[in-house]
């Protein structure tokens, strides 16, 4: 059994909009209260609620393995990121490949993605264009001469390749923390970095009859002890409270990169990443940091099926009966429904966008990002009504299809 004031209750399970209230100390709404509770039954088979307002205490109990559907018919993730039939089907599919997998070498969750078959060999490739601008423009002029895009419109490449690998790592992520919470699987987090160390080499050029040095790049990927993660992150603290970029926010920082600050502070962000040293004083060239992860499966085959006969039945019986079939029309399903979801969210983005003007969109803390260009394209698209027809083609290209 848990006990938790509202506070701690809504930062754990509430939407954004209702930690913004209740860390600010606003009025607790009905609306936003029987929301929360939805939530909250779909997660525990006991959900208690004494006292009014910010004293009230929720008492949950009965925690389900997973989550059930919400009353009002959205997704039992409260995410919505891929099809219900996905979700059940979901755990069986990770635990087989973890069965069938040799090695233990740690893999993005995009390499998951990836080796599992959630996404596609051209959306991996398209994932890591947001490290290079010079990269995403080559992708842009090739989705232009392939008729995918318009010229001019590079940013929504961007734009869809962030929503939807997002929205498929938080997805997996979850799944993850159900198996690992089950005791089915083992979950090691590394935090990494890649590595561009340069190396002078000396050779003797006989054609020139004297001794030549040549600088040479190696790309190394490396663990990171805990000395360096804390060494980046007192780096990224005092960079923020630097006087320079002391206004700028965590949400301008992450998406605003086009801002001329942004890209400021991003340019003496590589500069004194690239800076860093280890234990021993040594410097690591590091360009990107990251986190990797290493999954094991812990359980013996007789409580994985006996947890899956419980969670899992229906998908247990139809895996059971003919595992092939089960995973080709499976995957078929979940391909063909996500890409409707994908294009339907692209849809009502749209629909939002022009019912409202640029002065109440987003609200006026927002309103300098239709100062980029790039916003612009999509701010006018989405007038035009051709948003929607940019997304489809955009998922047709990247996302696997069936014909």
């Amino acid at each position: 059994m848990r006990k938790g004031s509202l506070v701690e209750v809504v930062m754990e399970f509430g939407t954004d909009k209702q930690k913004a209230c209740v860390l600010e100390r606003k009025k607790w709404r009905k609306e936003s209260h029987e929301a929360l509770i939805k939530v909250l039954d779909s997660k525990f088979g006991v959900v208690d609620v004494v006292g009014k307002g910010y004293k009230m205490e929720f008492i949950l109990d009965e925690e389900f393995d997973v989550e059930r559907d919400i009353i009002d018919g959205r997704a039992s993730n409260g995410q919505g990121q891929v099809p219900l039939k996905y979700e059940q089907a979901f755990p069986i599919m990770v635990i087989v490949y973890l069965l069938n997998r040799s090695g233990s070498k740690p893999l993005t969750v995009n390499n998951w993605l990836l080796n599992i078959g959630i996404i596609t060999e051209e959306m991996f490739q398209a994932s890591k264009l947001r490290y290079s601008l010079s990269a995403l423009e080559k992708e842009s002029d090739k989705l232009v001469k392939n008729k995918v895009i318009e010229s001019g419109q590079g940013y929504l490449i961007d734009d869809y390749i962030k929503r939807e690998i997002g929205r498929l790592q938080k997805y997996f992520m979850g799944v993850i923390q159900k198996l690992v919470k089950a005791k089915i699987i083992t979950h090691q987090p590394y935090k990494m970095a890649k590595c561009e160390v340069p190396y002078l080499n000396e050779y003797f050029d006989e054609e020139l009859g004297e001794w030549v040095r040549q600088e040479t790049i190696e790309t190394k990927y490396i663990e990171l002890s805990s000395h360096v993660v804390s060494k980046i992150a007192k780096m990224e603290c005092n960079l923020q409270n630097s006087p320079k970029f002391r206004e700028l926010t965590l949400d301008e920082i992450r998406r605003y990169r086009n801002k001329p600050i942004v890209k400021e502070y991003w340019t003496e962000y590589k500069k004194q990443l690239n800076l860093i040293t280890n234990e021993q004083g040594e410097r690591l060239y590091i360009v990107i940091p990251y986190e990797a992860h290493a999954l094991f499966v812990r359980a013996g085959i007789n409580p994985i099926l006996k947890w899956l006969e419980k969670n899992n039945k229906e998908e247990l019986v139809y895996y059971n009966s003919d595992e092939t079939k089960y995973f080709l029309e499976n995957r078929v399903d979940f391909h063909r429904a996500l890409s409707k979801y994908v294009v339907d969210l692209a849809e009502d983005r749209q629909d939002k966008f022009q019912k409202k003007s640029v002065n109440e969109f987003g609200g006026k803390a927002n309103i300098h990002k239709f100062e980029d260009n790039k916003y612009k394209v999509a701010h006018d698209l989405m007038i035009k009504g051709l948003y929607v027809e940019a997304y489809y083609k955009l998922q047709e290209y990247y996302g696997q299809t069936f014909k």
